[in-house]
This record gives structure tokens, C-alpha cells and sequence, in this order.
């Protein structure tokens, strides 16, 4: 359970037990209901705030992350490939070591695992 989950709950059980209190404090005199029940009252709404902002920060959280990951494609630049003049390439045009004459790109490096297998005839 989650931190504002949790101290949501933990109003909520004071907020009820305020209000049984107050209702055993309302025997003795009716007047003494009234303090119970402004407690009760207070823990409620510090209940619903907790989980408001609990919300927020799980739905930040969240935009943050898929930003994250919107980035982090956006930043990494890809080769073209086929041929193409690397000027035009984003990966190329950003090296430190141009490619060699006559400047083609060289595409998308071949993953790991195809690197160790033999060529395909």
C-alpha cells in the first residue's frame, strides 16, 4: 500500500472512531458531540487531500516517465542506411569521425546476437 494510501486510511479509522467517541461523549451531555464531530470532519477532508494529492503525484509520475521514454527517442539519433548520403543521415551527421569516402551511411548496426552467426547463403 502506498504512502498516501495509507494515511488516507489512517484518517478515515480516526475520523470514525472521533465520531463513536463523540457519540458516546453525546449520553452525557449533547453538547459534546460537537467537538467529535469537527475532528471527525477535519480527518475527512485531510483523507480526500492525502488521496487528491497521492493522484497528482502518481499521474506526474506517470507523464514524467512517458516523457522519459519520448525522449529518450527523440535524442537518439538513427542511421538511414540503404545507401543513403550520411550529410543526410542524423547519426552521421552528428559523429565525431565522419565515415569514410564516399561518405555513405553505413545503417543500423546488426544486433549482438546475428553479429556471431555465420553469413546466410
Amino acid at each position: 500500500m502506498r504512502h498516501a494510501r495509507r494515511t488516507a486510511a489512517a484518517c478515515k479509522i480516526g475520523a470514525f472512531l472521533s465520531a463513536v467517541v463523540a457519540g458516546y461523549s453525546a449520553t452525557h451531555h449533547p453538547w459534546l458531540i460537537v467537538p467529535g464531530l469537527v475532528a471527525a470532519a477535519v480527518l475527512l477532508v485531510a483523507a480526500a487531500e492525502t488521496q487528491r494529492t497521492g493522484a497528482r503525484r502518481r499521474d506526474r509520475y506517470e507523464r514524467t516517465a512517458a516523457a522519459a521514454a519520448t525522449d529518450e527517442q527523440l535524442l537518439r539519433p538513427r542511421h538511414v542506411g540503404a545507401g543513403a548520403n550520411a550529410e543526410d543521415c542524423p547519426a552521421c551527421s552528428i559523429s565525431p569521425t565522419p565515415p569514410p569516402y564516399p561518405f555513405i551511411c553505413p545503417g543500423p548496426p546488426a544486433a549482438a546476437d546475428q553479429r556471431d552467426q555465420p553469413p546466410a547463403h
